[in-house]
């Protein structure tokens, strides 16, 4: 089993990612929070809220930890905000959706079926790929028509934040130039490396690395850092098993309609290059037992 390391050192763990940001009473998180906010959503915060700032060790099993936050603006104006961690895939670009209408539906679950007063929803997913579609460090979403204009009184704004393309901004700009937000997002991305010390008097810098030292200090918070990674590994490794469990029952119902016989605890003993080989080779043979003599060759 791997040794559990002495210290965080990914800024991306999410129990340090909510640790960061939990505390509405604490300067440095407000200003982590209105940093990120701000400059990814554009709203102006006169104040914010974090509706649920426990950090509970128990809680490194659940599939998202997501962060729930309530802005106000100097006008008056209320938004929700839902910040996350996250990896593109079919399933998770539909569950964010998902999750986005969601935050509206509950709204007006809770009795109030006063429509006007539904709070508009930003939606902050912190991305650490790229989709090469879309390459922009902040890639957000509306609701619009053909025309690209954006719907009245719109309700869901979702902003993938594609924390690789950082580096991309680096080269153009060097570490120097980069804006509060992008320095984050490069720590995100790389923590505290030669390169951000070049800068370290800037204020986010400061705030991000004293942050992940006090974070360091407890053992507790530690641990469930570690688990949750721990625990990340392993659903991502229960969902490749999955996957090739799949494949394995499409590749025994191929050669079981092809042949009419398939003795599994064969096909289960080749490696990856025979498995690939199969659809090449049984559409050319007509017998079972010269088919597998042909796949166990390769």
């Amino acid at each position: 089993m791997a040794k559990r390391p002495d210290k965080i050192t990914d800024f991306k763990n999410d129990v340090y990612f909510k640790y960061l940001l939990a505390d509405d009473q604490d300067p440095q998180c407000v200003y982590m929070l209105k940093l990120l906010i701000e400059g990814i959503t554009h709203i102006k915060c006169d104040s914010v809220k974090v509706l649920n700032p426990n950090i509970n060790p128990q809680n490194v099993k659940d599939k998202d930890m997501i962060l729930d936050v309530r802005v106000k603006t100097d006008i008056g104006e209320n938004f929700d905000i839902e910040m996350q961690n996250g990896k593109f895939s079919t399933a998770n670009y539909n569950r964010f959706q998902s999750y986005g209408a969601n935050n509206i539906v509950i709204q007006t679950q809770a009795g109030d079926k006063n429509y006007s007063r539904i709070r508009q929803t930003f939606q902050l997913i912190f991305i650490n790929d790229i989709d090469k579609d879309n390459l922009r460090l902040i890639d957000t979403y509306k609701s619009r028509n053909e025309e690209g204009k954006v719907e009245k009184n719109n309700l869901i704004t979702r902003s993938y934040i594609q924390i690789p393309m950082i580096d991309v901004i680096v080269r153009e700009k060097g570490i120097e130039n980069l804006t509060p937000l992008e320095l984050a997002i490069y720590i995100f991305k790389n923590g505290i490396d030669n390169d951000i010390m070049k800068v370290k008097e800037q204020e986010v810098v400061k705030i991000m690395k004293e942050k992940m030292d006090k974070f360091n200090e407890d053992e507790e918070l530690r641990l469930a850092a570690y688990n949750r990674q721990l625990n990340i590994m392993a659903h991502e490794q229960e969902k490749e098993e999955a996957r090739q469990e799949g494949r394995m029952d499409k590749i025994i119902d191929f050669i079981q309609t092809r042949y009419g016989v398939v003795e599994e605890h064969w096909l289960r003993s080749l490696n990856e290059k025979q498995l690939e080989s199969i659809n090449n080779i049984i559409f050319k043979e007509e017998t079972y037992e010269i088919f597998k003599q042909k796949v166990e060759a390769v």
